[in-house]
C-alpha cells in the first residue's frame, strides 16, 4: 500500500476501510510511502495506491516519476493494482491512459454515481474529493461514471476508481487537518464543502459506505487472486 506525504501511520488512517477489510480476509497491508524505499514488486501480492493533494498527472512532483517507475516494474512483473482517487489516476496514466487536470468538473462531498456493474461498484453515494480526473486505459472495462466524470474502470486484474471508498471519519480527520490553514481551506465554501456537515454526512454513512467498500475490495481480490469465496459481512 503507497501513501503520499504522510508517514506510515497516517497512510494506515487513510486506507480506511481497506484495513478491517483485509483484516477480515486474512490479507497483510504493508504500508509504504511514496519517495521512500517500497517493497520489491515480487514480493507482493497486490499494491495499492491511496490519494494525495497532488496530480498523477504533474511531473514536477519530486517523488512522482519513482513511484511511476515502481508501478510500471509491478504491472510488468503481473501484479494487480488498486487506486484510489489519485491512485485511480495514477493507474490510468501507468496502464496507458492518462491523468489530467479536471477542468472545473471537481466533486466534493457525498455523490451518487452511475454504475453499470452494482455487483463491483454499488451507485453509492461515495465521497468525492478531488480536482484532477483520468481517461481510462484503451480496452478498459469502465464500470461507473458520474455526469462529471469517469468514476472506475478495470484493466484485467487492475481497478482504479475517482472516488474514495476507504473512507471512514478518521481518514476525514486526517485530510481537515492537512488543509487547515491552507488555500484549500479557503475554498472549501466556494466548491460547497461545509467542514462540519460534511464530518455528519460522513460519520452517518460510515456503515454503509464501510459495506459497499467491501465489496468492491472482494471484487478486485477475487480476480487479483487474494481471496476466493468471500461473503460480505
Amino acid at each position: 500500500m503507497i501513501g503520499h506525504e504522510v508517514s506510515p501511520e497516517t497512510a494506515l488512517v487513510q486506507a480506511g476501510t481497506l484495513v478491517g477489510w483485509a483484516a477480515e480476509r486474512g490479507v497483510e497491508i504493508v504500508p509504504g510511502v511514496a519517495g521512500e524505499a517500497l517493497p520489491a514488486p515480487g514480493t507482493v501480492d497486490a499494491v495499492a495506491v491511496l490519494g494525495s493533494a497532488e496530480g498523477a498527472w504533474d511531473d514536477a512532483v519530486p517523488w512522482l516519476a519513482a513511484e511511476i517507475a515502481y508501478l510500471e516494474s509491478a504491472v510488468a512483473a503481473g501484479v494487480p493494482l488498486l487506486g484510489f482517487c489519485f491512485g485511480g489516476q495514477l493507474l490510468a496514466r501507468v496502464l496507458g491512459g492518462t491523468a489530467h487536470a479536471a477542468d472545473g468538473r471537481h466533486e466534493n462531498g457525498w455523490r451518487e454515481i452511475t454504475t453499470v456493474a452494482p455487483e463491483i461498484v454499488s451507485p453509492g453515494p461515495w465521497m468525492e474529493f478531488h480536482f484532477d480526473t483520468f481517461t481510462p486505459p484503451e480496452g478498459a472495462e469502465v464500470l461507473a461514471t458520474s455526469e462529471r466524470c469517469t468514476q472506475a474502470f478495470r484493466d484485467g486484474a487492475h481497478l482504479g476508481v475517482q472516488f474514495h471508498p476507504e473512507i471512514t471519519p478518521a481518514e476525514l480527520e486526517t485530510w481537515i487537518s492537512r488543509w487547515t490553514g491552507t488555500p484549500l481551506e479557503a475554498r472549501l465554501p466556494e466548491i460547497g464543502v461545509d467542514q462540519d456537515a460534511l464530518r455528519a454526512e460522513t460519520a452517518a454513512r460510515a456503515e454503509e459506505s464501510r459495506a459497499a467498500s467491501w465489496v468492491l475490495f472482494d471484487a478486485f481480490a477475487e480476480r487479483a487472486g487474494l481471496v476466493r469465496d468471500v461473503m460480505v459481512r
